[in-house]
């Protein structure tokens, strides 16, 4: 199981045959700045639709969890096809805006923890004379760090792994990322094992960093939900 030969050759060979610092770099700023304007925009309106009284608040939810039984492929033509009419094919940001708007699971799931604050935090900033945008931020923001920690956590490692979407939004090798640069490894014909294994490894590191940094804020959401 051990190699005969110990080398460092095979981690070279990925910066040298390829532009992987590029590309990790590319990764880190699509995945980072998806998973922020995700959890932002999914924050907003699941606060909304747990605290604030609108004409149509249950239609709306029940619209939004209804979306999570369409599958990805049947939007994946429509969404394209709105990136290339605003002049974002083959840029970063065809893969950052979509994320900005939230996602159904990111509402659902922050719903329940909004749901779970007492009103009488609400009620009491309100009369204090707080403004709904200063009651969410500094009161709810703070309570919420664990279910939002575990939200930044699956964001980024999904549009940090993501594959097809780069692959279908993204044309130059200068905007790929990481996880389509491992792809050049791997031939019709022959595959590059040592480089491939190689260069695995070095992606798992910005993900691993991130668990390590996030694991309190992780463990404290999983309590605060059993307790629930």
């Amino acid at each position: 199981m051990l190699p005969t030969t110990w080398t460092l050759q095979n981690y070279a060979d990925v910066f040298t045959e390829m532009p992987m610092l590029r590309m990790l770099f590319n990764g880190l700023f699509i995945a980072v700045l998806a998973t922020a304007g995700n959890l932002l925009g999914s924050l907003l309106a699941a606060f909304a639709i747990a605290k604030l009284r609108f004409p149509g608040r249950g239609a709306l939810f029940a619209i939004i969890v209804f979306t999570l039984l369409i599958p990805g492929t049947i939007t994946m033509i429509p969404l394209y096809t709105m990136m290339r009419a605003i002049g974002l094919v083959d840029t970063p940001w065809a893969l950052i805006l979509p994320m900005w708007t939230g996602t159904a699971f990111a509402v659902f799931f922050l719903r329940q923890f909004v749901l779970g604050v007492p009103n009488e935090l609400y009620e009491a900033a309100v009369l204090d004379g707080c403004s709904v945008p200063r009651v969410l931020f500094t009161i709810y923001l703070p309570l919420l760090r664990g279910p939002l920690a575990v939200l930044a956590i699956l964001g980024f490692l999904g549009s940090w792994n993501d594959l097809l979407g780069p692959l279908i939004y993204l044309n130059s090798p200068e905007q790929m990322t990481a996880a389509v640069g491992l792809t050049y490894f791997q031939g019709q014909y022959v595959t590059n094992f040592p480089a491939l294994l190689a260069g695995g490894f070095i992606i798992l590191v910005p993900t691993t960093v991130m668990f390590l940094i996030f694991n309190r804020q992780i463990r404290d959401g999983m309590l605060i939900s059993g307790m629930k």
